[in-house]
């Protein structure tokens, strides 16, 4: 009567932590299922606040009024850029905002970017509150996480920069580069061959 007694225990003693590892194991995979049931994946916005790319330039300075956290001061906010019909509003947030960039293109708002006051918030949570959002990014490096869909590019850079930027706008304004520097290149080796 002893001897089986004995063997029970043993073989309690031998397979029990087999047991326990099964079951926190199957626990585990449950709480991984239930944190991907979690991720909702919406639509990539296209703009932050009721700043949206594609707003005119008039629309853009009109929208970030409504909105102090931006900064926005009015005409002495805003630059021409260098090259082609291209504008540039630059603030200087409040809050979770530090510096906020609007990059035209033809009257047209293609590129937003918002540098996010990292002594108010970090990397890793915006990190993982779009990634809840909108899904898994579609490339992944130290420097940046980019998700993108056919209208939009929004990309979460380090330290902590959030930029929206508008994929057909992107694309022509490469097209028109190598336009523009094949034409250079042209106008450089006429020169050549008049010496």
């Amino acid at each position: 009567m002893k001897k089986p007694v004995f063997l029970f225990v043993v073989a309690f003693l031998v397979f029990s932590p087999f047991l326990c590892f099964s079951q926190n194991r199957s626990a585990s995979n449950s709480d991984a299922t239930n944190e991907n049931s979690s991720v909702r994946v919406v639509p990539l916005p296209n703009g932050y606040l009721n700043i949206r790319l594609g707003m005119t330039f008039e629309s853009t300075k009109s929208a970030l009024l409504l909105y102090p956290v931006f900064g926005f001061r009015g005409d002495r906010d805003v630059s021409i850029l260098p090259g082609f019909d291209r504008l540039l509003i630059e603030t200087v947030g409040d809050g979770y905002l530090d510096r906020c960039w609007f990059q035209f293109y033809e009257n047209k708002l293609y590129t937003i970017s918002i540098n996010i006051n990292t002594k108010q918030m970090d990397y890793y949570s915006v990190f993982k509150t779009l990634c809840q959002k909108y899904g898994s990014p579609k490339s992944f490096s130290p420097d940046k996480a980019v998700w993108e869909d056919e209208n939009v590019i929004m990309s979460l850079e380090k330290p902590l920069c959030i930029k929206y930027s508008d994929v057909k706008v992107l694309n022509e304004i490469e097209n028109r580069s190598f336009v523009e520097e094949s034409t250079a290149e042209k106008l450089r080796q006429d020169f050549l061959d008049s010496l």
